[in-house]
């Protein structure tokens, strides 16, 4: 049995990401993409280490406020430990960003009825998820120790490889689809 390689992994990932988009379509699917645009620029794997070290410095602030002192001559310099699970919280918190825009785009907005919604829901959907797992692979796919190299590469288009064109036939097939179905709704309205 082989394994799927990094392509087909990411041909994988996006399509469920299209199935997504299309079921909720693209004002909930823009929403949710502002917010994944935002984790991508703001959250990093450090984002961890400073979550860690203010965690850390919690009892001393909590005994500080009800006591008055620190209780233990301490200037609260907090020496964190790095056990390993450094990189969790800021996974956390990335999927506590998104998460919210997730359900802000349900919120926010109400099913798609109309078939074009759906369709064009499938653009901002695709870009999202390229981000996120661009976001994933460059940040927490650890490093080989021989090459130096991701043990796991994003193939991402580049100009020798094929995708390009897939990619530019989803976008145009989905605004296609979407543009023909606007047609036949305003033609049974009639």
């Amino acid at each position: 049995m082989t394994f799927p390689n990094d392509l087909q992994c990411f041909a994988i990932a996006i399509l469920v990401f299209v199935v997504v988009g299309f079921m909720r379509g693209w004002r909930r699917e823009a929403i949710t993409l502002i917010f994944v645009m935002l984790g991508v620029l703001l959250i990093r794997p450090d984002t961890s280490r400073a979550v860690g070290e203010f965690l850390s410095r919690l009892p001393a602030t909590f005994g500080y406020l009800t006591t008055g002192s620190s209780g233990t001559g301490d200037t609260g310099s907090a020496v964190v430990p790095d056990n390993g699970t450094a990189p969790w919280w800021s996974l956390i918190l990335f999927a506590a960003v998104y998460g919210l825009g997730f359900y802000i785009g349900i919120r926010a907005f109400p099913k798609p009825s109309a078939p074009q919604e759906r369709f064009i829901g499938i653009i901002p959907a695709v870009i999202s998820g390229a981000f996120i797992i661009n976001y994933l692979t460059t940040n927490y796919v650890p490093k080989d120790n021989i090459t130096g190299q991701r043990t796991l590469t994003l193939p991402l288009p580049s100009a020798d490889t094929n995708i390009w064109p897939i990619i530019i036939f989803i976008v145009v097939a989905a605004l296609l689809v979407a543009f023909i179905a606007t047609r036949i709704r305003k033609a049974t309205k009639k």
